[in-house]
């Protein structure tokens, strides 16, 4: 038997992965999201799935959006995790991160990486 959710089989729901350095689990973006929240067809990012109550960004929403890191678009949930990482083996430990809330609104949030 297969497992459907809103409609998706589950091996179409991309698997979570957790983002350590945000204390987040995210997943990739997919068209269905897109269109469902009637995105930009171009919007590509990694989904909250998950936020740890010691988050540094524990305010943000399970469905918000990452779309942006340090200013480079988020495409793969990789892409994400490598911004972060190599945030952390910096100096400052600040990332820039552009979020779409569930509202559709989009801004920038800076994040002290803990």
């Amino acid at each position: 038997p297969q497992i459907v959710l809103n409609g998706e089989k589950a091996e179409d729901v991309p698997k979570s992965i957790e983002i350590k350095g945000l204390k987040i689990s995210v997943r990739k973006l997919t068209k269905q999201d897109v269109e469902q929240r009637n995105l930009p067809p171009s919007t590509t990012g990694a989904v909250i799935t998950s936020v740890d109550e010691n988050s540094p960004i524990n305010y943000l929403r399970i469905n918000n959006i990452i779309v942006e890191a340090q200013k480079k678009k988020i495409k793969t949930v990789g892409d994400l995790q490598n911004i972060v990482n190599s945030r952390l083996r910096s100096s400052d430990k600040t990332i820039l991160i552009a979020v779409i809330n569930n509202q559709n609104q989009k801004r920038y949030i800076g994040v002290k990486l803990k």
